[in-house]
């Protein structure tokens, strides 16, 4: 089963759960009270239902205000500031994650009320952090834009795609290094997926565990890393090299 998360709190979540229920009937929605971010708290209902992928529908929020589009998988490579665990990971859906990007650029290709949307995958980052694949699919970045019709129903779109078609089948990476948008990951999914993505501000954090643990909670397992090699000082990079080829593991300069 692939789960939907639609948290009524959230504006952009609510608005997109609205076009679900009254464009599609063949959908599993889980609709929660609290704040997206809490669903570490329902986890033991999650193995209950074990579902093979969670998605959430949720709002993006950043300072900027940038209008987007955007999908990315969870987990906390330092602190909890954002509820989770400190220094974990959720299991991240590399083709779906993909899939639900691709799926927001042709959507703006065809519907021309989407075109000041920027569309894009964000490193991972806040909760939850738990034992499933989990991806967020969100609207952003203001209130504006959490009640924008066609943005949320585009986003509407892409969850039930994601629900009811398999992603197509490519080569799958874990990233280090850049920022938070991660522009030149974005870049690479015309051709591969992407799982976990560790940023420059966090790289400092990141131990033999944590990596390993970003390669063995992306799904599809990854076939290689990718270390973008102008996004991490000289230190970050060998640490991360050094654990990379200890441990066996392909890496490839982006």
């Amino acid at each position: 089963m692939k789960l939907i998360v639609v948290a009524k709190s959230n504006i952009a979540s609510a608005n997109i759960g609205k076009v679900l229920l009254e464009k599609y009937q063949d959908i599993n929605i889980f609709e929660i009270g609290g704040n997206v971010l809490d669903l570490d708290k329902h986890e033991k209902e999650f193995q209950k239902i074990k579902p093979e992928l969670i998605i959430v529908a949720s709002s993006h929020k950043s300072e900027a205000g940038v209008p987007l589009l955007t999908c990315h998988t969870t987990g906390n490579w330092a602190s909890a500031d954002l509820g989770g665990k400190p220094k974990t990971l959720s299991i991240a859906p590399a083709l779906c994650i993909r899939q639900g990007i691709l799926e927001f650029q042709n959507l703006k290709a065809e519907r021309k009320v989407l075109a000041k949307y920027e569309v894009g995958m964000e490193v991972t980052h806040h909760s939850p952090t738990i034992d499933f694949p989990v991806m967020f699919v969100e609207v952003g970045s203001t209130e504006k834009e959490w009640n924008d019709k066609n943005a949320c129903e585009a986003a509407a779109d892409v969850i039930y795609k994601l629900v009811t078609e398999e992603p197509e089948k490519v080569d799958v990476a874990i990233g280090f290094g850049g920022g938070h948008y991660c522009p030149r990951f974005n870049k690479k999914l015309a051709e591969i997926a992407l799982g976990h993505i560790c940023p420059k501000h966090h790289a400092d954090n990141l131990d033999e565990n944590l990596i390993l643990e970003a390669f063995n909670k992306t799904t599809p397992k990854p076939d290689y890393a990718l270390v973008e090699w102008k996004g991490l000082s000289s230190p970050q990079k060998k640490k991360i090299i050094d654990i990379l080829e200890k441990n066996k593991i392909t890496w490839k300069k982006l």
